[in-house]
């Protein structure tokens, strides 16, 4: 197995701080070889939450997505704030996001939704016996509808298409739905 590749120079081409960088990379190979415009596509490191209520139901979202242009299902997600734990992002996010919260969590993994370009580090949350304390109050930009699927009907959700996010499979597979 071959060790890591030598940056040897970085130049960033956009940044909004917090949210993403684009930078182009020159890095040295272990046999030596040289690439010129290798590119890097940073964005925050987010969080992703398969949250089961007691009804061994999962709290999903189905929302429109504008990259995918379409609506879809979700798990609740989103970013990690500046020095905030990733558990501590996870209760937020569920609570905002769905009015849901939980005392019984569990760290599945992380992965990176692109490991050649580094695009987005996701860690992964189970919280069990969630319940239902409040409204969503995300104020974000979607629509977003809760609904409580069981495992099949997220099953039968992946294979027709409906759940679109790659990092949203992987959290359930990581859940092992």
């Amino acid at each position: 197995m071959s060790s890591s590749w030598r940056v040897l120079e970085r130049r960033e081409v956009f940044s909004i701080p917090r949210r993403i960088s684009i930078a182009i990379e020159t890095v040295e190979l272990p046999d030596g070889r040289r690439v010129d415009d290798y590119m890097q596509i940073d964005i925050a490191d987010f969080v992703l939450i398969v949250a089961e209520t007691g009804g061994n139901r999962i709290v999903c979202l189905r929302l429109y997505r504008h990259g995918a242009r379409r609506v879809g299902i979700e798990l609740p997600a989103g970013h990690i704030d500046d020095s905030e734990h990733p558990l501590d992002a996870a209760r937020r996010e569920l609570l905002e996001e769905t009015g849901y919260e939980s005392a019984d969590w569990e760290p599945l993994g992380t992965f990176f939704q692109s490991t050649n370009h580094r695009i987005g580090l996701g860690q992964v949350f189970r919280a069990r016996n969630a319940t239902k304390v409040q409204e969503p109050c995300s104020g974000d930009l979607e629509d977003a509808h809760v609904e409580l699927l069981t495992r099949d009907e997220l099953i039968a959700a992946m294979r027709t298409n409906e759940i679109v996010s790659a990092p949203c499979l992987a959290a359930l597979a990581l859940a092992r739905i």
